[in-house]
């Protein structure tokens, strides 16, 4: 968890809920309220239809954005163990091809570590880790041609060649959805319902000022909770809560 992140959010929200409360506490003194008390029913109506549509959109979105960020995850895990696969059958070929393989993997990997990881968590991706990822299926492919063609190795570099096709397929899958995102019209449509419910109860007229502006400050944190678990997991490489590359780190090479 990042701890950074989330003191951050915590700022943001105590100033929010401090100018809100405020704010509610002066519209008090005026007539507004004695102006809404006639409209009790409707606004009760408007708050049940808003509040409804608004669990439907955010349940939408948190769905398919849950289902992206386990996505990339589980493509990590496949990647990483794709490449230690690679490492492990590389032991069964020459010596010379099997150096080549660790030192690609590991070029590749301290690469994403510390680079194409932040720069996915960006929006943008890391050409100098495609190379490197390119360099290591050219090391594997390309021994093909030196060996004899009745050498015994051939099967198990067959194998190393479906391995490290098998993990290009689950890096390409992890680079797309890194960088998949929430369409901004659904993430501002979402914001847009929230805002409008959290005002049809701020001028709720509530009897008693402590009663109204408690309900108000409860809805305004479930609303800033909802709109921070949207935010935050909607870029699973970088946030308060993300991926780990923890399995890039635990490559044995």
């Amino acid at each position: 968890m990042n701890q950074t992140a989330v003191t951050r959010e915590l700022v943001r929200l105590g100033l929010a809920l401090f100018a809100l409360l405020v704010v509610y506490s002066i519209l008090r003194t005026t007539g507004l309220y004695q102006l809404t008390g006639h409209e009790t029913e409707g606004l009760n109506t408007l708050i049940l239809l808003v509040g409804s549509i608004y669990a439907v959109i955010l349940a939408f979105a948190i769905f398919v954005i849950w289902g992206q960020f386990t996505e990339v995850e589980n493509c990590v895990m496949r990647e990483c163990n794709s490449l230690n696969d690679l490492l492990r059958y590389s032991q069964y070929v020459t010596p010379e091809l099997g150096r080549e393989i660790h030192k690609a993997v590991e070029s590749y990997a301290q690469r994403v570590l510390k680079g194409e990881w932040q720069a996915l968590g960006n929006g943008h991706r890391d050409k100098r880790a495609e190379d490197l990822f390119s360099e290591l299926v050219t090391t594997v492919i390309a021994w093909d041609v030196v060996l004899p063609p009745d050498s015994r190795e051939h099967p198990f570099h067959n194998r190393l060649i479906d391995i490290v096709r098998k993990a290009g397929e689950c890096r390409g899958e992890r680079v797309t959805e890194s960088m998949t995102r929430m369409p901004p019209t659904l993430f501002g449509f979402v914001n847009i319902i929230a805002v409008v419910l959290l005002l049809l109860v701020f001028v709720y007229p509530f009897h008693q000022t402590v009663v109204g502006a408690s309900c108000i400050a409860l809805l305004a944190v479930i609303l800033f909770l909802a709109n921070f678990v949207m935010r935050d997991m909607d870029n699973p490489l970088d946030g308060a809560w993300n991926i780990s590359p923890k399995p890039f780190f635990e490559l044995k090479y």
